[in-house]
């Protein structure tokens, strides 16, 4: 089984030449430089510090980099935010380094989905505006992790695409699926015909190693000590918070989920999909916690990284500094 599911994605690698040299430019080691996305620690876009990052994440041997940005805030807080952006990008071009701009914290729903999606299609213009020209490399990612229905998302982001447009005909603009950008909602969807569209996904799978610990997703992951690759005689006792929960069926199933093999099984069929309709696929977050231990986090990013390779995706590990940090990881 582990024989045919390599050699499905090197037939898929074959067929993927349509988005093979369009994605030339791009180095497969991404990496998201985090901070502008908090809002909770009140931050200010301050571009020496931000490119003192990406200084650091190129020396580590990361050539691309996507930052995420709650746009939204620092537009209506920060009156420096729109120069200090612009002089990002220009580190960014200067270095032919390509820089992915993602906008986080645009809170769309069912309710609300035709206004925000107005304003956010307003404020990208804004941005671009002042950006124009600046940076054959720049890309933007239209919406991070849509949650709404996928009827809903799908009628309304077209429209945001067309406001892009209106500024700039020619930047890349890349795409999700709601469920948090879920590969699963994706391979469900059909692409439109866009010109200079990317579709991206993010990939924790299992969960239940990439997110132990980490109080945000509740109770169903208080389990630490969760090995990679599964290894039974390094297995942990259910967590008592984990009874009873999610959290339990997938400390079980682990042995099933935590390997390279369910990985290739898992993101062959979105570059399949991609395959399937000839569009550009991406996948601009994946990561593990940093509650999980060093040895295995290394693995396990080295796995989802072998992978993303294997099918010609370029990837964007989440994240340099923070929970999920690896800036103190050895990834080679």
């Amino acid at each position: 089984m582990t024989q045919f599911l390599i050699l499905i994605s090197f037939i898929l690698i074959s067929t993927l030449s349509l988005s093979a040299e369009s994605q030339a430019q791009i180095n497969v080691n991404g990496i998201n430089i985090t901070g502008m996305e908090r809002v909770w620690e009140q931050p200010d876009f301050r571009s020496k510090e931000i490119i003192s990052q990406i200084k650091c994440a190129q020396a580590a041997g990361f050539g691309s980099i996507r930052l995420p940005i709650d746009v939204e805030f620092l537009l209506e807080s920060d009156r420096r935010f729109l120069r200090e952006l612009q002089k990002t990008v220009n580190y960014a071009k200067n270095q032919e380094i390509v820089l992915i701009l993602a906008y986080f914290g645009h809170e769309l729903t069912d309710q609300n989905a035709v206004q925000k999606s107005e304003m956010i299609g307003k404020n990208w213009q804004t941005i671009l505006k002042r950006l124009k020209g600046e940076n054959s490399n720049l890309f933007v990612e239209l919406a991070n992790e849509p949650q709404l229905s996928p009827q809903v998302w799908e009628s309304i982001w077209p429209n945001m695409v067309a406001k892009i447009r209106e500024v700039d005909s020619e930047i890349m603009v890349i795409v999700g699926a709601t469920n948090f950008n879920s590969l699963f909602e994706l391979s469900r969807t059909s692409p439109l015909d866009l010109k200079n569209l990317i579709y991206t996904f993010h990939y924790y799978e299992p969960y239940i190693f990439t997110h132990q610990g980490t109080e945000w997703t509740g109770d169903q992951n208080a389990t630490i000590g969760v090995p990679y690759p599964f290894q039974e005689e390094r297995m942990p006792l259910l967590d008592p918070k984990a009874r009873n929960t999610p959290g339990e069926i997938n400390l079980r199933d682990y042995y099933q989920t935590g390997h390279k093999v369910a990985i290739v099984d898992k993101i062959g069929q979105i570059a399949a999909w991609a395959a399937h309709y000839q569009v550009t696929l991406w996948c601009t977050e994946y990561g593990a916690s940093s509650n999980a231990d060093p040895m295995s986090r290394q693995a396990y990013l080295r796995d989802v990284g072998e992978v993303l390779k294997e099918f010609a995706i370029p990837g964007f590990v989440w994240e340099w500094e923070g929970n999920f940090g690896v800036s103190g990881l050895k990834l080679k």
